[in-house]
């Protein structure tokens, strides 16, 4: 949930891991969208935004945990698990039998490092078209014109636009990967923020 809608419903991977004095989950979607909560304890965790870090509070039901944190919004993640176990995972093109445990420890364990050192930890999403665009999803049902001082103060450039029926579109250029996003506006108001493809933007 993000600001009281469905950002996303579906598939997603659940990775824990415990090393040392931290704890860390990873949760990546099925729309390429990653999330890393990390702590001393699964009850003081904390998230990187685009906003700064922020707390997490955290819960565990017997089915399911739920993450929740506000950063200008506030956001819900609950996560239904299944437990499943692949006895014959290949790392690096080779097979080899691996038990959970270790499956849990290769596919996190470069952001274990990570957290542990400092370094920031980069997370990415497909820029597959009509997926949405994480980092954007604040904005949806926000007046266009204010919001697009948010856009532009988040490195994007603005590449052009068209009226389609009733909504009109905006095409802008991400910073650094430089894919291109389009936003629906009906009424006034971002109806949607999602990727598009690349020559939109030309």
């Amino acid at each position: 949930m993000s600001g009281g809608y469905a950002a996303f419903n579906g598939h997603c991977s659940f990775k824990h891991k415990k090393a040392g004095s931290v704890d860390a989950y990873v949760v990546k979607l099925d729309d390429g969208t990653e999330l890393s909560f990390s702590g001393p304890n699964v009850q003081a965790l904390s998230v990187q935004t685009y906003d700064g870090i922020r707390n997490v509070s955290h819960s565990i039901q017997p089915d399911h945990e739920v993450f929740s944190w506000n950063d200008g919004e506030p956001r819900k993640l609950s996560v239904r698990l299944d437990r499943v176990e692949n006895p014959d995972a290949r790392f690096e093109d080779s097979a080899q039998k691996a038990d959970t445990g270790s499956l849990l420890g290769a596919a996190v364990g470069a952001l274990i490092g990570g957290l542990i050192s400092g370094k920031p930890i980069t997370t990415t999403e497909p820029a597959r078209e009509g997926a949405p665009v994480s980092d954007l999803q604040s904005l949806v049902g926000a007046k266009g014109g204010q919001a697009e001082g948010t856009l532009t103060s988040k490195g994007y450039t603005y590449r052009g636009g068209t009226k389609l029926a009733d909504s009109s579109f905006t095409y802008w250029q991400q910073p650094t990967t430089k894919n291109c996003v389009a936003i629906r506006t009906t009424d006034g108001r971002y109806q949607s923020i999602t990727y598009t493809k690349k020559s939109d933007c030309n």
